[in-house]
């Protein structure tokens, strides 16, 4: 299969599975599905085309077991990275309003 294809794919399995944690997650705002469907979608690039090309070269990339596992690895540990980072820095708040000084 082409390179174009793994991209899909990447995106797939990595939107699934951050789409999956922030439904499991306490709030329910659209910011924090967002956040952990792209999220996803990065681990699952760095995991299937990044960690792969590293450690078995550039040609052992693509659609395959190694592929697809590193993906899902790279997207769980991305998404986990996330939910600690977001522990730690605490909840979102919404910015202050200005008062308008303008009358």
């Amino acid at each position: 299969m082409g390179k174009h294809i793994d991209s899909y794919l990447w995106i797939f399995v990595g939107g699934a599975l951050g789409g999956l944690a922030g439904a499991m997650q306490a709030h329910k705002s659209k910011v924090f599905l967002t956040e952990s469907v792209l999220v996803g979608i990065f681990g699952a690039f760095v995991g299937g085309d990044f960690l792969v090309a590293m450690l078995w070269g550039p040609k052992a990339g693509g659609v395959s077991a190694v592929g697809l596992a590193m993906a899902v690895a790279g997207a769980v540990v991305m998404l986990a990275l996330l939910s600690v980072m977001r522990r730690a820095v605490g909840p979102m708040r919404p910015a202050k309003r200005r008062a308008n000084s303008r009358r």
